[in-house]
């Protein structure tokens, strides 16, 4: 006849959460580094160029800073007055801006990196390199400009693909307010933020109705497209071929 023993089981029960609880304390993913930094942050600590950035890192710019970000051949550069959080994917990285612009390049090909902005999903095209911005004009106004390459842009059941040299700007089903960080490609990741209905948007001419819910949320911008202005190919050229 086996002997409860009461310490061994307690014995068992600290370890297996210990366990646990070393499991859900376990260090972020190593991500990328910072090829440039200028009044800027990576959660409350300020950011240097050679640091390095994990997944779920906040980062944030000042209203004169710059932050760029390299995740392989991916490059994300945050642009004056700007937030994000920025997570592993898979494919590469995926960064949810929370306020401001940020300009992004792709090489082309497995690696990517999606923008994820109020409910808007920016995907650059895979098929070659692209590079493009965008910027939160409001919480329920996105643009998004793509300089070379193309990307897909997505929001509620409509997507509509941004050529080169082509802006847009994009109408929000949903404004977003955050009750937990968490990366958009998560599965639970609706579970920790609130979504308040936008309003119909209305035509820029004087005198038209509302935008009803049936039209389209993407808005050609007639002269809208300016030519992108960034460290990131200036941080490229000067990098050593060795250099991750």
């Amino acid at each position: 006849m086996k002997v409860f023993r009461p310490a061994v089981f307690g014995t068992l029960l600290l370890s297996l959460t210990s366990g646990l609880s070393a499991s859900s304390q376990a260090p972020s993913v190593p991500l990328g580094i910072i090829g440039n930094a200028v009044a800027a942050r990576i959660g409350n600590s300020t950011a240097s160029e050679g640091a390095t950035v994990y997944s779920g890192d906040s980062l944030s710019t000042a209203d004169n800073g710059v932050l760029l970000v390299r995740v392989g051949a991916l490059s994300a550069e945050l642009q004056p007055n700007s937030s994000a959080h920025i997570y592993h994917a898979p494919y590469g990285a995926v960064l949810e801006l929370d306020s401001g612009s940020v300009v992004y390049s792709t090489p082309g090909g497995s690696q990517n990196i999606v923008i994820v902005a109020s409910d808007v999903r920016v995907t650059p095209a895979a098929n070659r390199p692209d590079f493009g911005r965008v910027t939160i004009d409001d919480p329920c106004n996105v643009s998004v400009q793509s300089q070379n390459g193309e990307a897909d842009v997505r929001v509620g059941s409509e997507s509509k693909t941004v050529e080169a040299g082509k802006a847009y700007r994009v109408r929000a089903e949903n404004s977003i307010s955050y009750r937990k960080y968490l990366s958009p490609d998560a599965t639970d990741y609706h579970e920790y933020h609130e979504h308040a209905p936008c309003a119909a948007p209305y035509q820029n001419m004087k005198g038209r109705a509302p935008i009803s819910a049936g039209h389209s949320h993407f808005i050609y911008l007639v002269g809208g497209v300016t030519t992108i202005v960034t460290t990131i190919g200036i941080v490229k050229a000067l990098e050593s071929p060795s250099r991750p």
